[in-house]
């Protein structure tokens, strides 16, 4: 039997949502600067561990650059398995989130973050996802999930589940309950 890694699986579906990604960065003048496939970072673990790497990279000129866009997984991922028509299914939960300015009002953060940045990455994301043939997913009625924007990390701050900040103003969205099948190797999608 193989050994599917659902860490490893998101990893390669966060590679391949830039193919067809333009986002749009404030150029700090009232314009804004096209950025076609640009890099995204990704993660896995914990909301501590996520956290404690983006800090890391806080030190390093060279990766700070590289912390966002990100697209997180949060672990553990419980996972049903033993199934004869898939080899898995679960519920994951996602952030995506880019750097933001706590001066922003709502408005600015809308347009700045989530219109020109996290929701293309969002499209992206769904869009990669159905046309994945090793996830089963009927994407006529979409990806099954909850879907939240979040104006008030940029502002107030993104804490972890104990209740450390995050060391920068982030906007994001939060996706939870994602529901998942991911296909035997032998078989094809229908």
């Amino acid at each position: 039997m193989i050994d599917l890694d659902i860490t490893e699986l998101f990893g390669e579906v966060v590679r391949k949502i830039p193919e067809k990604l333009e986002i749009l960065y404030s150029d700090g003048k009232g314009g804004f600067k096209v950025v076609k496939s640009p890099k995204l970072n990704y993660i896995f673990g914990s909301s501590q561990y996520i956290k404690d790497i983006l800090d890391e990279y806080s030190k390093s000129p060279s990766l700070s650059e590289k912390k966002f866009p990100l697209v997180a997984l949060f672990t553990p991922v419980n996972e049903d398995r033993g199934h004869l028509n898939y080899f898995s299914k679960a519920d994951v939960s996602l952030i995506i989130a880019c750097s933001s300015r706590s001066k922003w009002s709502n408005e600015e953060r809308r347009t700045n973050s989530f219109k020109n940045i996290l929701r293309p990455i969002y499209r992206n994301l769904l869009d990669v996802l159905c046309d994945d043939y090793r996830f089963s997913f009927d994407c006529d009625e979409g990806v099954k999930h909850s879907y939240s924007e979040n104006y008030s990390y940029g502002r107030y701050g993104a804490y972890t589940d104990s209740g450390e900040a995050v060391s920068e103003p982030i906007d994001a969205i939060n996706i939870r309950s994602m529901e998942i099948k991911i296909n035997n190797l032998n078989c094809r999608r229908k």
